[in-house]
């Protein structure tokens, strides 16, 4: 059973980080990480200049930090981040995680060597079977957070778990401490570094928004859109036979992902006020306008 002597801190909305010894730690001046675990599967000194995004396809968090402290997995990150939030950091950012593998990108190679690792609990890709949704593991899935979306690399659609707000809300906050403290070049995917042999972080990771909040470029932003009626429903599939997941109220903004059958696969930028965890959808085009 694994076990941890380290402390862990609750994350929570707005939480400012920054890096003190090539760790995770919150202000105002608490030097305490939020949890640090030593790993054997690291290699020498390096100077990050990349972030890979990855989900861990696992059973959770825990069980991945465990794999990952395993000697026999021959893979590590740096860190991994929970469902709720919760931050695991496994090693510091100045040494090498063997995260990215086989992997090239833009002339460069060996990321391993370049880059910070961040995986974020998610079983990944589901299979459908009847009505359940099962990871490779054989896990079985419910389909309240299961989304059919298409992966940049492929041509059909298959089915995806979502990400939490207070997930990517974490992994943001932590990739602004990174950068502020290390000169990072990008925000990458592992799809992005390792193409048709990866998939992760895949469809459901707003990668897009995502790197231009963190970099402030506005040219790479995906199209934007806001809602333009009161009580829009955002529906599981491309058509008002799929059940409603909510409504959305006039002026919520959402991110285009793709279309289909005028229908598109939306983003939601703005949480629900009534708290639930609404972030991917469908939502007839006829009810939005390009901001």
């Amino acid at each position: 059973m694994w076990k941890t002597e380290s402390k862990t801190v609750k994350i929570k909305h707005n939480t400012i980080m920054r890096i003190v010894n090539h760790k995770i730690v919150q202000e105002p001046g608490d030097a305490q990480t939020i949890l640090q675990e030593s790993t054997s599967n690291k290699g020498g000194s390096i100077n990050p200049e990349y972030i890979i995004i990855h989900f861990t396809a696992g059973r959770s968090a825990e069980s991945s930090v465990a794999w990952f402290k395993d000697s026999s997995a021959r893979a590590s990150a740096h860190l991994v981040i929970g469902r709720d939030g919760r931050i695991f950091q496994l090693m510091d950012f100045t040494r090498q995680a063997w995260h990215a593998g086989s992997s090239r990108w833009a002339g460069l190679k060996n990321f391993n060597n370049l880059s910070i690792g961040i995986e974020l609990d998610n079983p990944g890709r589901l299979t459908k079977v009847g009505d359940r949704y099962v990871s490779w593991f054989k896990k079985d899935y419910t389909s309240e957070n299961v989304v059919e979306a298409v992966h940049k690399h492929e041509s059909s659609p298959t089915h995806w778990y979502e990400y939490t707000e207070p997930q990517i809300e974490a992994c943001f906050e932590v990739c602004k401490a990174i950068r502020k403290k290390y000169d990072i070049k990008d925000v990458l995917g592992h799809e992005d570094v390792s193409p048709y042999r990866k998939t992760d972080p895949g469809p459901l990771f707003p990668m897009e928004s995502f790197r231009a909040r963190l970099f402030g470029r506005e040219d790479e932003v995906m199209d934007i859109y806001e809602v333009t009626g009161n009580n829009v429903n955002i529906r599981r599939g491309p058509g008002t036979e799929f059940n409603s997941l909510g409504q959305l109220h006039q002026g919520t903004q959402v991110e285009f992902m793709r279309a289909e059958k005028g229908w598109f696969f939306v983003f939601v930028l703005e949480k629900p006020a009534n708290n639930e965890e609404m972030l991917y959808g469908w939502i007839y085009e006829g009810l939005l306008r390009k901001v």
